[in-house]
């Protein structure tokens, strides 16, 4: 595992290098042809402006932010859109995006921290460590939030609580964890929607991810259908000792 030692005493620093605007090469982009047809960065303001309303602020201002599978639309409207935050760690599987923003933000913005993590996936990476293989995400410290969109929808059951127990290590106390997954409540617990293509589509029952959440140590507060281009959302906190299970 990377550990990306530089990132973090996590907290975001108020003065310092900043980036004025960011250009990100196209072929950098990952999201869906629809969202870039929308736009990017309109996009990306509006989920985190979804974001700090689900958990009850105006704004992120302040807010150490920790990205998982963080790909470049989140930085990039950080910087073009001007959001207030404190400081964006990503974790990113992709070498070549966490090398670009390395270079071009990282070393330019002190706000930005980036890791590479080469974790196994059926989808995208088959040649890595598998996930029980990780004791901790590969970035020290504890954050405000961690996100994860577009993440649980390629992972499988067991990947999916190992990476709920590892990101429960990464939050603070009195943090969040917000995150989007494909669900449907006619299934009994997941489905590998797509025969041929591991974990392209992966479909949870709703109820049984909330039941893993519960067994990696968060209560879920918030249940959301689709809305602004995102799947199903779940908004989480740490469970305190003995807390009993109560779907949202």
């Amino acid at each position: 595992m990377e550990l990306d030692e530089t990132a973090a005493a996590n907290v975001g620093p108020t003065t310092g290098r900043r980036l004025d605007s960011l250009s990100v090469p196209d072929k950098l982009q990952r999201n869906d042809a629809s969202v870039v047809a929308e736009g990017v960065e309109k996009t990306g303001e509006l989920l985190l402006r979804v974001l700090a309303e689900r958990i009850g602020r105006s704004d992120l201002e302040g807010f150490d932010l920790l990205d998982i599978g963080c790909g470049v639309r989140f930085t990039q409207t950080l910087v073009n859109r001007d959001i207030p935050f404190a400081s964006y760690t990503g974790i990113e599987v992709s070498r070549p995006i966490v090398n670009w923003l390395a270079e071009n933000v990282e070393t330019k913005d002190d706000r930005f921290h980036f890791a590479h993590w080469d974790v196994y996936n059926a989808m995208y990476n088959r040649a890595a460590p598998r996930m029980e293989s990780y004791e901790n995400l590969p970035v020290p410290g504890q954050y405000d939030v961690v996100t994860g969109y577009s993440l649980f929808t390629h992972l499988d059951p067991s990947d999916s609580a190992l990476l709920l127990q590892l990101a429960r290590k990464a939050v603070r106390d009195t943090g969040h964890l917000f995150f989007t997954a494909f669900c449907d409540e006619t299934i009994e617990s997941f489905e590998d929607r797509v025969p041929g293509k591991p974990l392209l589509n992966a479909y949870y029952n709703p109820l049984y991810l909330q039941t893993l959440l519960s067994q990696t140590g968060w209560t879920t507060l918030s249940l959301r259908p689709p809305e602004h281009c995102m799947m199903h959302s779940f908004l989480c906190r740490p469970a305190t000792v003995g807390e009993s299970f109560k779907p949202a």
